[in-house]
């Protein structure tokens, strides 16, 4: 069975593989503390709860989309919701990406 992580590792293989000119573009949004010191670290710092899994940098400053992975079944939770409508108040693009296939759709979507 495949994971959130998994998928989202898999987007980030074939978006590299598929865009060499656009790596680093793509990138994992690390927003989770292993234990509750590097927690409590993390949130002193500046990490969010809620926010996206990855952000995709369009080539050509073209703009920024967040991306969130969910499974079928997957529901975000009041974070990510919170998340969700800060960016939307603010215009910027927020995908939740369930498959491959729905990642490929999303870079043909915006010209990559």
């Amino acid at each position: 069975m495949i994971t959130e992580l998994r998928l989202q590792q898999e987007c980030f293989v074939w978006h590299w593989n598929n865009y060499p000119k656009q790596r680093g573009l793509f990138f994992r949004i690390k927003n989770e503390g292993t234990n509750r010191i590097s927690g409590a670290i993390d949130k002193a710092s500046g990490v969010v709860a809620g926010v996206s899994d990855s952000c995709l940098l369009l080539p050509d400053g073209r703009g920024v989309i967040f991306v969130e992975f969910k499974l079928d079944k997957g529901k975000q939770s009041e974070s990510q919701r919170n998340w969700k409508n800060t960016l939307a108040d603010h215009s910027y693009q927020y995908y939740i990406i369930r498959s491959l296939t729905e990642f490929k759709e999303l870079c043909k979507k915006h010209g990559l």
